[in-house]
């Protein structure tokens, strides 16, 4: 039988932990940027139109449902997900010198940081269906990278944390530098753009712009690249810091992709968990894509005030991390992810109403954001301590050790959804509206994703913890 041996490994604790830990800030930055800038950027409001930024692709519906944005980023999806399998199968067999999962990190992070910021350069400074298909190139690359480095790294956290108090407490950290690398973003984001909108630190000459000038679109580029070189960095602290032959035992599997693939799918428990988790990602990243929309066209608030949306957001979840830390080990995962789901559903709903109810917008608006922190900490902290438990209990079962396959099928399910997501999120605002003077679309697009946080927590609810624990508690 195959596994980990512990006794004969050096704990993992101290500077080497905390580094490894840091590293969530990188790719939480990247996932941020990609997720908080790319409507904006590439869908401006016909506003910000006027003001000088550029409408890069078609935001017309073809077919009925279809639009441009919405296929680019299913397609890139599906480029993920065709790849979590197979980078989980090819990490979990790995007999690299490096470990199972460094050799992945280590060459997959620069092409991360870079297919990132190609987003933000569109080769046409116009509409065009060159750049349509130049975005779908670069995201398919974006997601690719994010899974070959991504997923090895998670799956560290089973081997690296041996029992389920070590596991919380690196989650738990984890979501602490998450909330670090999406606030760099989020808030950092609309900080930048605002001082380089003023036109702060030179220009280059576009057409009918005269030299010297910072045009929006230039200001994003600026962003974008300060934002690649932080993000970068922190995914190669945990490449130095983690050394497979000291830390973790885990031996290769010997399961082929499509075994493997296919006895994860087969695991009931993770299966229901699967399915509230897609339900859970859905509405956060529904929310975080919507955040800058609602800061300008529900608030009636600058780009630069709707870091403040996140401020408070990253506030309260720092805060509630110690809260979900507590509530999990007193009730349990099951019933702190059904808190976390309800919660966000009822707050999406909430959020879409903003300039509605007779509430000043802004505060209503910052409450609400407020009011996420304690799903969001739910979200960061408890999914992967589910998987690491799952992930032991088909060893029990199996006698492989499949932590990649685990956190690569999760990856591949919950990568179709969200681009499911961004493809609705993308015809709700082309059909129904994303301007200013019409944001029914922003609206809408908040409120679906509250009816499927919904149906995610009627869902978590099968999760069968007692026979997971039972499993535990047997020789």
């Amino acid at each position: 039988m195959q596994g980990i041996i512990v006794g004969s490994m050096e704990k993992f604790t101290g500077p080497r932990r905390l580094l490894y830990n840091l590293s969530t800030a990188g790719h939480a930055l990247f996932d941020s940027l990609l997720l908080t800038f790319y409507v904006p950027f590439l869908l401006p409001a016909k506003e910000r139109v006027e003001e000088g930024m550029i409408q890069f692709i078609s935001d017309k519906t073809f077919w009925g449902i279809f639009t441009v944005l919405g296929v680019i980023m299913v397609l890139g999806r599906i480029v993920d997900a065709v790849a979590d399998p197979l980078v989980a199968s090819l990490s979990d067999r790995s007999n690299s010198r490096l470990g199972r999962r460094r050799l992945f990190m280590l060459f997959g992070g620069l092409p991360l940081a870079v297919s990132t910021v190609l987003i933000f350069f569109p080769p046409l400074p116009y509409t065009s269906w060159i750049n349509a298909l130049y975005l779908a190139a670069v995201f398919s690359c974006f997601f690719f990278f994010y899974t070959v480095y991504v997923a090895p790294y998670i799956a560290l956290i089973p081997e690296l944390g041996r029992t389920e108090q070590d596991r919380m407490s690196m989650t738990t950290v984890q979501g602490y530098f998450a909330l670090l690398g999406g606030a760099v973003v989020m808030i950092g984001g609309p900080v930048l753009l605002g001082f380089f909108m003023r036109g702060a630190g030179g220009g280059v000459p576009t057409e009918g712009v005269p030299p010297g000038v910072v045009t929006p679109v230039f200001a994003y580029q600026k962003m974008a690249i300060l934002m690649g070189i932080i993000g970068v960095v922190l995914l190669y602290a945990a490449v130095f810091a983690v050394d497979e032959r000291r830390f973790s035992s885990a031996r290769p599997s010997t399961d082929s992709l499509v075994r493997s693939f296919k006895l994860t799918i087969q695991n009931k428990p993770f299966l229901i968990f699967l399915a509230a988790n897609m339900c859970f990602w859905f509405v956060f990243n529904t929310v975080r894509s919507s955040a800058l929309p609602i800061g300008e066209r529900l608030m009636g608030a600058s780009v630069g005030f709707s870091g403040l949306n996140f401020t408070v957001l990253f506030a309260v979840a720092g805060i509630c991390f110690v809260l979900v830390f507590l509530l999990t080990k007193r009730i349990g995962k099951r019933a702190v992810m059904m808190m976390g789901l309800g919660s966000f559903a009822l707050l999406s709903v909430l959020i879409s109403l903003t300039g509605v109810v007779p509430v000043n917008p802004v505060y209503w608006g910052l409450v609400c954001f407020g009011l996420f922190g304690f799903p969001t900490a739910v979200l960061l902290v408890i999914p992967n301590v589910f998987i690491s438990e799952l992930c032991d209990y088909d060893f029990r079962k199996t006698g492989q050790r499949r932590e990649a396959m685990y956190f690569g099928v999760h990856g591949f399910f919950l990568k179709l959804n969200l681009g499911l997501s961004a493809a609705i999120l993308a015809f709700f605002y082309s059909v129904f509206g994303k301007d200013i003077a019409n944001p029914l679309g922003v609206r809408l697009a908040v409120m679906a994703g509250g009816v499927i946080g919904l149906i995610g927590m009627i869902v978590i609810a099968r999760y069968p913890a007692e026979e997971i624990k039972a499993g535990e508690s047997k020789p």
